[in-house]
């Protein structure tokens, strides 16, 4: 099950390879969601990755007492969430949706599409499938900003589609 900690923005990989280093045991691990997207560097678009839910570090494991008795005594700087004295994992439909969405390697793929009327239609990468609430269509940052499931509310995340064209 994948359970989310809530670290310092910009220490989510610092905390992941001192978890790796120190508690993770063989059948555990423990990530960051990134995103690819599209970005300008002196002129011209280049294919970069960030985090797609800053100051969140995912842990996947079978035993969430032990893993986050082991991080406490690490003193490794990481809040579990908790739904009131319960550690919590995400539920089930979560899990599954944000595995579909970054894949083994937990990372979504850039994604390319075109807009009908008002509505996104994706044609390659990982939004292919994406049935949800797109808030934005920030088409010439080639962004959109997305509704998506964590922990029983809706969160805004920014993920890289490229709109090709605009239909009628």
């Amino acid at each position: 099950m994948w359970y989310v900690m809530q670290v310092s923005t910009g220490a989510e990989e610092e905390i992941c390879q001192q978890c790796r280093r120190t508690i993770m045991e063989a059948d555990e691990d423990v990530f960051v969601l990134t995103a690819e997207r599209m970005t300008k560097v002196l002129g011209e678009w280049k294919l970069v990755s960030g985090r797609l839910f800053p100051g969140y570090v995912f842990a996947e494991t079978d035993d969430a007492e032990d893993f986050f008795l082991r991080l406490k005594q690490r003193k490794i700087n990481a809040k579990v969430l908790r739904t009131g004295e319960e550690i919590t994992p995400l539920y089930p439909e979560e899990e599954t949706y944000l595995k579909k969405l970054g894949g083994k390697e937990h990372l979504v793929r850039y994604s390319e599409g075109y807009l009908e009327g008002e509505r996104l239609v994706v044609t390659s990468g990982a939004m292919m499938d994406y049935k949800g609430t797109v808030k934005k269509v920030l088409r010439h940052k080639r962004l959109i900003v997305l509704e998506v499931p964590l922990m029983g509310r809706a969160v805004e995340v920014t993920v890289g589609v490229g709109i090709v064209k605009r239909q009628s």
